[in-house]
Order: structure tokens, then sequence, then C-alpha cells
């Protein structure tokens, strides 16, 4: 299959690097989460499995701010992205945090370069899925935590579009299941899932329009070129909290199976 996110696609991350700063564009919005915050979810899952002398490998991991968020609860953390630019931004935010027992390298997650069983964490937050890679880095019994994009995550505006990440994915198998199965034919338990949808309100216009540019919704937007039809899904879109969004996240943990 096709890999779908960040660490894959390192000009892109490259390009919002050097526009944004790193991974936060500032744009406004106002999210509603009735499921509940995956992004949460994912947290605690790993925080969990950290303690003592924990070793956590994160994949994908951008300008780094989410991961630093939790890598106090590890002992050791390695941490891989493709984008120079990303990297540059996560050691500055590393600097401010004051944690040192974090290593931030360039490195393609499909071939990590790491010995077999050297750590007993994984993490990819919205980023690459490599079952075979993951499952050899890890310990028996060792974790990995997920959190991916599911295949109705903005789909009204994808369908506006004509084109984007995942398009056309909805009517098929979802994605979850997919990734279920890929990592139980590379030996691992899924011991929980979740999907989650949840809604995003921008502010303004060039809320939406600076949020496009920074993430890989459409790798290939462009303000001038998709104004036509970023102002039809606008006018189907907007309401008096703002321009809805309604996305869809998952996570998966599972456990490398041999204990």
């Amino acid at each position: 299959m096709t890999q779908r996110h960040m660490t894959q696609q390192p000009d892109f991350y490259s390009k919002v690097a050097n526009k944004f700063g790193g991974y936060s564009s500032g744009a406004r919005r106002t999210t509603l989460f009735p499921q509940g915050d995956p992004e949460e979810v994912f947290d605690a899952v790993a925080r969990e499995l950290g303690g003592g002398g924990t070793r956590l490998l994160d994949v994908g991991c951008a300008d780094g701010r989410n991961l630093l968020a939790i890598a106090p609860r590890f002992g050791q953390v390695d941490a891989l992205d493709l984008a120079p630019e990303m990297l540059d931004s996560a050691r500055r935010h590393q600097t401010e945090s004051g944690l040192a027992h974090v290593r931030f390298a360039v490195g393609d997650a499909s071939a990590t370069g790491f010995a077999d069983g050297e750590f007993d964490v994984v993490t990819s937050r919205r980023g690459p899925l490599f079952p075979e890679e993951f499952g050899r880095v890890l310990r028996p019994g060792g974790s990995l935590v997920y959190l991916g994009i599911g295949e109705r995550d903005v789909r009204a505006l994808k369908e506006e579009f004509g084109r984007g990440q995942l398009y056309g994915r909805w009517d098929g198998t979802p994605v979850m299941r997919q990734d279920r199965e890929r990592l139980e034919r590379a030996g691992f338990s899924v011991v929980r899932e979740q999907s989650v949808d949840f809604d995003e309100y921008f502010h303004t216009p060039q809320d939406l329009d600076t949020f496009l540019q920074m993430v890989p919704i459409f790798e290939d937007y462009g303000t001038g070129g998709d104004r036509e039809a970023l102002d039809r899904y606008m006018a189907l879109a907007t309401h008096d909290e703002g321009i809805h969004l309604a996305r869809h996240w998952f996570v998966l943990h599972a456990r490398r199976d041999g204990l």
C-alpha cells in the first residue's frame, strides 16, 4: 500500500517548515470533540507505556512539539523525520524544553537503521505505517501506537476539489481495518482501536486557506489556483461557528507478538 503521511513527503514538509517555522500555522479555529480528542487518546496510551528506562522511537516527528510533550515518560527517545527543516524546528523546541534525552535525526521510517528489538515502544502520529520495520525494531511484547487519518476525513472538501489525500476511499474498506490487518499480518496483536469523528470551525476564509497550505490534504494546494473550489466549498460549509471541516482520525495500539 502506498504510504500517505508525513515522513514520506519530505519536500512538502520542508516547504511548510520554511514558510511557517514548523508544523503550526496559527490558523484560528474552534474544535469540538463529541467523541473525545484523538490526540489525547494517543498521548494517554503512549504515556501509559512509558516509565523507568523505557525506550521510545517516534517516526514522522515533524517539529517535535507533540513528541516532547510525552517524552518525559521515557528513558530514551529517538525521533526520525525525512524533512531536515522540520528537525531544525524540533531541536529549537527541544532546547526550550530542556529534554536532553531526546535525539532527533533524519531517517526513513521504512528502514530506520536501528537494531532488532532496540525499542519498547514505537509511535507514529499521522505519520507512516511500516508494520514489518516497526515490528523488527520492537522487542517481543513491545507496543506500537499509531494515530491515522480515516477515509472520511474532510470528505466534503475533497469532493468539492475533486482530489485529495485518500480521495474516493470512503466507499471502500475502512482504512483503520486495513491498517489493523496489515499489523496482524506482520505479527502484531491489536489491543485497542478507536475511530473518532470531530469538527473544526475555521474563523475566517484566511484561516482555512492558511491551514490548507500546511497540511497534506492537498499537497499541491495553491491559494490562487484553488480559489474557485475553496469558494464553492465555503458557500456550503459556512455556519455561525465558522467554516466547517468534518474530521475523521483513528488510534491503534498493537503489541508485537513473541512473548
